[in-house]
């Protein structure tokens, strides 16, 4: 019985972590595509945006040029700005670690450098 409640509670935490990812993914691409200039940046439609992305990120290359697809038709933007975008939203969490690692004290090691 308790191998069972564990195993749910499991699961219960696999779906939370994944559905935390998405609304964490949403919020830097709705950045990236306000950067940008799109005039479709609401947060529902930036969330299943993010959800199909998060679906064919699995297919190796045609699984990028789909993520962008899904940005240029779902956003109203063209292929520049779909890809800015979306290095927008991947570069953007890279620099709040790399800000919060310098604000603590790990950022010279953190950079390749030594204590």
């Amino acid at each position: 019985m308790f191998q069972m409640l564990a195993l749910g509670g499991l699961v219960g935490l696999i779906i939370l972590v994944f559905i935390l990812t998405l609304i964490i993914g949403s919020v830097f691409l709705s950045v990236g595509l306000k950067v940008v200039g799109a005039p479709e940046t609401d947060f529902g439609r930036v969330f299943v945006t993010v959800l199909l992305m998060a679906i064919v990120s699995v297919i190796p290359c045609l699984g990028c040029i789909l993520q962008w697809y899904f940005i240029k038709t779902r956003h109203e933007v063209g292929w520049g700005q779909a890809i800015l975008a979306w290095l927008l939203a991947g570069l953007i969490p890279l620099v709040i670690a790399l800000g919060v690692a310098l604000f603590i004290g790990w950022g010279i090691p953190f950079i390749g450098g030594s204590i």
